[in-house]
């Protein structure tokens, strides 16, 4: 295999790893939620609403905040974790394949410990105002719907029997939207935060080395203006350009969900970046073929 073909299968078997991000992210927020779900529902169906008490509705109300304080603890320390583990592929997605190739050990350079931190200290501030705002709004339903008078079926119904299961969107389905979109984006941010790290890093011994923009699939709406991009090389150092609407200027982001981008391009988002070569930058120079045949090594090249 050659040089040019290690590098190129080591690019597309950590981008596979880096593509399933989103997924686990996805699976195990909606675990976590489903169970506060199930818990408060439980409570709700030993209450009669026929002879309910104030005290009956402070106790639910605590108990409901206890519910989501815990979903925000929980939630908070698995998105923190797969946080620190797209921090380390992103690295790897750029450096495993240089390190493929044989030109350097991938576990030199990447994302900043501080800049880490920083990362999962705002993700932990999104996953606390969402965690808050979702028991205010579950608590101020249930006590609408008893002082008007409304069945503990009804009531459930608003909640949700199931997590996307029903006919119209619950409450827990429109919490559990917001709970996947912050952890999908922020898991993946830092994912990309490091593999710009990792190229600005590896760039300084390898000037050849650039930077292409790879499109996934993944997301329920895909945007046409990141297919458009799909495929587009610059330079480690530029911003890609990101189409945004025929006659306007397209928005230059350095990676998928830069955060200085808008919301339009940047929420959402499942694609990557991923390291490039030009077809002969992998090449060996006529100086490497010379130091090879003086040892008595063939050079041939596919």
């Amino acid at each position: 295999m050659t040089t040019q073909q290690q590098f190129a299968a080591k690019v597309n078997e950590l981008i596979a790893q880096s593509h399933q991000l989103a997924p686990d992210a996805r699976k195990k927020v909606l675990e976590m939620l489903d169970q506060a779900r199930k818990r408060i529902l439980g409570e709700l169906v030993s209450l009669n609403p026929n002879s309910f008490s104030a005290a009956q509705l402070r106790a639910l109300k605590l108990s409901i905040d206890q519910e989501f304080e815990l979903f925000r603890q929980q939630s908070t320390a698995f998105m923190t974790s797969m946080q620190t583990d797209a921090s380390r592929l992103g690295t790897a997605t750029i450096g495993a394949p240089l390190s493929a190739a044989g030109l350097e050990p991938f576990a030199i350079g990447g994302l900043s410990s501080t800049h880490l931190a920083i990362a999962q200290g705002y993700t932990a501030d999104l996953v606390t105002a969402l965690s808050k705002d979702a028991a205010a709004k579950v608590n101020g339903a249930i006590q609408r719907a008893f002082l008007g008078g409304q069945q503990i079926t009804d009531i459930i119904e608003q909640i949700g029997m199931a997590l996307n299961k029903g006919s119209k969107p619950s409450m827990f389905d429109q919490i559990g939207e917001r709970a996947i979109t912050i952890a999908q984006n922020e898991i993946l941010r830092v994912h990309s935060m490091a593999a710009q790290a990792k190229l600005q890093e590896a760039k300084t011994r390898h000037p050849d080395l650039k930077k292409k923009w790879k499109h996934l699939n993944a997301a329920k709406l895909p945007r046409i203006t990141h297919i458009l991009a799909d495929g587009q090389v610059k330079e480690v150092e530029e911003a890609f350009e990101i189409p945004v609407k025929p006659g306007a200027p397209p928005e230059l982001l350095m990676f998928p969900r830069d955060p200085s981008g808008s919301a339009e391009n940047t929420i959402n988002c499942h694609c990557l970046e991923q390291p490039h070569f030009d077809d002969e930058a992998l090449r060996p120079t006529s100086v490497h073929k010379k130091v090879l045949r003086d040892l008595g090594i063939s050079v041939q090249v596919a």
